[in-house]
């Protein structure tokens, strides 16, 4: 893993969602491995910092707590930041169940779709 997500890794939520952050880490620097050889574009980097906020919420945190827990861990995060990183969330959710429907990562995509598209995420995608 990148050595600034070190920390952030060491402090998830559950050892299953580490191993899925650490094998989906090895997955893109393979691939940018891949880009390199190649001359294309380098792949952004995985980024984890919104894995404890989007993880909190789809628990059925409070909006107050999920965004004063982020402040906690030194990074304050706007509620517009974090609906709209929620709505990035959801569409790729949306790609995975859709892409093999029968699977069981399509299921689980799907009920998490359910469980991020609530409150003040699911009003703003009615605007």
């Amino acid at each position: 893993m990148p050595r600034r997500d070190e920390g952030i890794a060491a402090a998830m939520p559950t050892p299953a969602v580490t191993d899925a952050l650490a094998a989906t880490v090895r997955i893109w620097a393979a691939l940018a491995d891949d880009e390199a050889e190649h001359g294309l574009p380098r792949s952004r980097e995985p980024e984890l910092g919104f894995v404890w906020p989007v993880y909190r919420w789809a628990r059925q945190e409070r909006l107050e707590r999920v965004l004063v827990s982020t402040s906690e861990r030194g990074e304050e995060m706007p509620a517009g930041d974090f609906i709209r990183w929620c709505k990035q969330v959801l569409d790729l959710l949306d790609q995975l169940g859709g892409a093999t429907p029968t699977t069981p990562v399509a299921a689980t995509a799907r009920a998490a779709l359910g469980a991020v598209r609530r409150g003040v995420v699911a009003q703003s995608m009615q605007m």
